[in-house]
């Protein structure tokens, strides 16, 4: 929203080493991620720069370069994320509220308060999430869609609340009869939207705050370790983490460039791999607390 940055690029100015690679749009040449790296090698008399090129389409473009620009290098403001996320959600009105979150560097939340804000939101019957396949929007969720827009609004029609919230005109005839009799939108037997998202919460607090820390200091903190390095286990350990230990530009390198009928096969092996991983993470944690509690 402002501009180069030109203090950070004569941080950058100032880097000996090759700078990390910048991403390009292939067909167009358009810098998708990396202009204050491009912009101090240049200052500094650069002739190349290493880079990764998509082969994306071109709107696609903008959603790339959000999501890099919020997980490395200088980061976007609050005030650029907020207003990248209402882009994104007006070029993109069937994009889930988690996906254009993750996109974004916002809460779910958040972005279904954007979403609002802006007083264009279509409230499709679908979303596309981040597997990038189309989901249907929950029954339980229009209701409470519903609920809410009965209250703000008691005087708005059913059939404006109906294609407001995405469900039917019956439906928001029952949602409306409940209301009056001090019933909640969602009947008992349904699953409230509240309920999934406290079931997605439950995850282990160890796991979620193992995630939150830099992964490049931690594994160079393992590499130090003579307990790690001096056993066959600790090494394979340690090559494991390093060969994963890719930035965000390159993972997202992979996912561009790889060929579409390997994908399908390549996730499979990737959720296994993550799946195993999990387990291994658990496995660990149980033993550390078993060993806490015996004193060892």
């Amino acid at each position: 929203m402002k501009g180069i940055d030109q203090g950070h690029v004569d941080v950058l100015k100032e880097v000996e080493a090759r700078l990390p690679p910048i991403v390009v749009h292939r067909s167009t040449w358009r810098v998708v991620d990396g202009m204050h790296r491009l912009d101090a090698a240049r200052r500094r008399g650069d002739t190349t720069i290493d880079a990764y090129l998509l082969d994306v389409p071109e709107r696609e473009l903008f959603a790339i370069s959000v999501r890099l620009n919020t997980a490395h290098g200088r980061p976007l403001s609050y005030a650029e994320r907020v207003a990248a996320a209402g882009r994104l959600l007006r070029e993109n009105p069937e994009m889930s509220d988690r996906h254009a979150a993750l996109v974004a560097g916002l809460s779910a939340r958040t972005v279904a308060r954007i979403r609002r804000s802006t007083g264009d939101d279509p409230h499709l019957n679908t979303r596309i999430g981040m597997d990038g396949k189309v989901h249907p929007r929950g029954v339980a969720q229009g209701r409470e869609e519903a609920g809410r827009l009965l209250t703000e609004r008691p005087d708005a029609s059913l059939r404006e609340v109906a294609r407001a919230a995405g469900i039917s005109l019956g439906t928001a005839h029952d949602v409306k009869m409940r209301l009056l009799r001090g019933e909640g939108p969602v009947p008992s037997g349904s699953r409230s939207v509240a309920a999934e998202q406290q079931s997605k919460q439950s995850a282990p607090r160890a796991s979620r705050e193992a995630s939150a820390q830099p992964t490049a200091e931690l594994l160079k903190r393992l590499r130090r370790d003579p307990a790690l390095r001096s056993t066959d286990s600790g090494r394979v350990v340690l090559r494991l983490l390093a060969m994963h230990d890719l930035d965000t530009s390159a993972w997202t390198s992979i996912v561009m460039n790889l060929p579409t009928h390997c994908t399908d096969a390549v996730a499979m092996l990737a959720r296994q791999s993550a799946l195993r991983w999990t387990q291994f993470a658990e496995r660990l944690e149980q033993e550390a607390m078993a060993r806490t509690g015996t004193g060892e």
